[in-house]
């Protein structure tokens, strides 16, 4: 079975090819991605945390072990909407699959029943909870019947191949697993057409096994000793993973799906897989505006349509809650999972799960740092509309970057620009010069107000832009010559190294501003401000607060070292810097040492973390921008 994980972290197979070991998975923000299925974290594709409230969930099939040519293979079947799609006419969203799809997933929902039906005449209680999940089966099945949204169609799809998985491994855990249960004497031959699962506890992993479930043991990969022989190092994405966000097949803007639940793999988030998008049973069916394009689809009358845009109605109400929601409600607290950002440090990963995000922490107004941004949120260049305002990013980023990263460095402005200005400035493209104010007062109305913001921020970098978009529009960062036409559909490595360059710089400098705010008592003379310096220089490879005219490493170093020995200074560096700190935990007081225990050296660096992301948290009111992992594990 091809087991896979983030690739950060590194699987070891026990002499006795029993277990896998690996650290605790990531706590993703959870919502379903482009095809209506919920990445790597859902329990119906993909291993779980053992859980007793779900215990079935991990003998669920694997598609690779069933053939492309039989109804069964619709379990795992994702639609196009320009193939399976019927839409009311040419240039609507609204329509249903094609019959032929309907009939195959018809006749997935005929083995379920006849499967439970079998099932029933051996079982004693005949209302177990499998029986009216077939009900619900066939009730999802209706909605592929009426004229539906695209979007919606993708998530019905989703739901009903997940209450079908649902099913079928309800019925293989009660008939095959149960059964085994009751030898666990005798060990059983490991059912590879299962899912599996991971567990922390190694009872349930050896009860697990026996019985021939894949199981997975997990263990700090930084714990584990010499003894344990490594087999093999498996990577964590597959090609046919699917992670963009649902894409309107028409306008071809994002609309991501709602988050359904952020924390870790637990029972928690097998329960919330389990709740459907559309409550299928209870919400009634508007078809007003279904009746609106089917009319509009008939002969003219000779009549002038009338318009009734005021009073329009939504086919339901799902659908509207999601719409236009690209920028607004993303969770900051954690990076979108997606191919263009670079793997967070895993310290401080688990520093912006576990912070207290309480209002409450949050000092008054007074007692603050400046709330703004040095340098744009590395969010800005994921969470994107369209190519081409991917473009515009991109391309007014790499014109002006260079600029902008020594004049926050040497001089910043105050008060700093907010997340929006960046915005502004990133995804306009200018190309004649913008009148300015003769009274030197600020412009009327709020587009003017606007424009004289990104000209106190950003005066230099307008100029820069002007000159790029009336210009050959050929760019050059760190050495490379990029046309400004390619960043529609730009290589994935470049934006990550764009992003991890953001990050790190974000990192330094805030660190810098923190520990001004929070260590004044530490800058007092020039001397002292001399010593202060070197100490957080000291925390970088590059021994700089700069990076923007510094070569990338070729490996990953410092406080993203992939070894304690390789981190260990650094941290000891970034804990001297952090001690000086108001809270600082009693723990930090005591130095890193070499002959540390390597539970406590992993320990202390993710308190390290911990403390500086509550800190700047506590003195900013939003979470801050941390450490990224340029080069990812094979």
């Amino acid at each position: 079975m091809p087991l896979t994980i983030p690739r950060e972290f590194k699987p070891f197979l026990h002499d006795s090819d029993n277990a896998i070991t690996a650290t605790d998975a990531h706590s993703l923000a959870y919502d379903a991605r482009a095809d209506g299925k919920f990445w790597a974290m859902d329990p119906f594709q993909w291993p779980q945390m053992y859980a007793d409230a779900y215990t079935w969930s991990f003998t669920i099939p694997q598609r690779e072990f069933h053939d492309p040519s039989t109804d069964l293979w619709y379990t795992w079947w994702l639609p196009a909407f320009s193939d399976d799609f019927e839409p009311l006419s040419p240039g609507h969203a609204f329509g249903k699959l094609k019959s032929t799809h309907r009939d195959h997933l018809f006749r997935l929902y005929e083995q379920a029943n006849k499967c439970v039906g079998s099932y029933k005449l051996f079982r004693e209680n005949k209302q177990d909870a499998v029986v009216g999940w077939v009900t619900s089966l066939r009730s999802v099945f209706q909605r592929f019947k009426e004229t539906r949204a695209w979007q919606d169609i993708v998530m019905i799809l989703a739901e009903f191949q997940r209450r079908f998985l649902e099913i079928w491994s309800m019925i293989d855990y009660l008939e095959i697993f149960e059964p085994r249960l009751k030898f666990e004497d005798r060990a059983q031959g490991v059912n590879k057409t299962w899912m599996g699962c991971f567990t922390k506890d190694s009872a349930i992993a050896l009860r697990l096994h026996k019985a021939g479930v894949p199981v997975w043991l997990i263990r700090d990969v930084r714990l584990v000793d010499d003894k344990i022989n490594i087999r093999q190092v498996i990577p964590f994405t597959p090609a046919d993973l699917v992670f963009g966000m649902y894409l309107h097949p028409i306008k071809n803007f994002a609309q991501p799906f709602d988050i359904r639940y952020k924390g870790p793999s637990d029972h928690q988030r097998q329960a919330a897989v389990r709740q459907p998008y559309l409550t299928f049973e209870e919400i009634p069916i508007d078809q007003t505006e279904v009746n609106h394009f089917a009319a509009s689809r008939e002969p003219s009358s000779g009549k002038v349509p009338t318009k009734t845009m005021k009073n329009k109605s939504v086919v339901y109400e799902p659908t509207a809650l999601r719409q236009n929601q690209s920028q607004v409600g993303r969770d900051k607290w954690s990076d979108m999972a997606h191919p263009f950002m670079p793997n967070i440090n895993t310290f401080f990963a688990s520093a912006m799960t576990h912070a207290e995000k309480d209002l409450s922490r949050i000092k008054p107004t007074h007692a603050r740092m400046d709330e703004g941004y040095r340098l744009p949120n590395p969010g800005l260049f994921v969470n994107v509309l369209s190519s081409q305002s991917l473009k515009k990013y991109l391309a007014n980023w790499l014109a002006c970057c260079e600029s902008s990263l020594r004049y926050v460095y040497m001089s910043p402005p105050s008060p700093l620009p907010r997340s929006q200005s960046w915005h502004d400035l990133l995804i306009m493209q200018p190309t004649t010069p913008q009148p300015s104010s003769s009274s030197g007062q600020m412009p009327s109305g709020k587009t003017g107000k606007s424009k004289a913001k990104l000209d106190l921020f950003f005066g230099d970098e307008l100029l820069l832009l002007r000159q790029f978009w009336t210009g050959s529009q050929m760019l050059q960062w760190r050495g490379q010559k990029i046309e400004a036409a390619i960043l529609e559909n730009p290589p994935h490595r470049l934006i990550q190294q764009i992003i991890y360059e953001i990050c790190e710089q974000s990192f330094q400098y805030d660190l810098l501003e923190l520990d001004e705010h929070l260590a004044g008592h530490m800058w007092l003379d020039w001397e002292a401000k001399k010593r202060r310096m070197e100490l957080l220089r000291g925390i970088f490879p590059q021994h700089a607060l700069s990076m923007w005219d510094k070569d990338f490493s070729t490996w990953n170093d410092g406080l993203n070292a992939e070894s304690f020995q390789d981190a260990l200074p650094y941290f000891e560096n970034f804990r001297q810097v952090l001690i000086a700190w108001d809270g600082a935990p009693q723990d930090l007081k005591q130095p890193f040492t070499e002959s540390m225990p390597e539970g406590e050296k992993w320990q202390r660096m993710k308190q390290c973390a911990l403390f500086y992301v509550q800190s700047f948290y506590n003195n900013t009111g939003h979470p801050p921008v941390v450490p990224h992992i340029l080069y990812a594990g094979p």
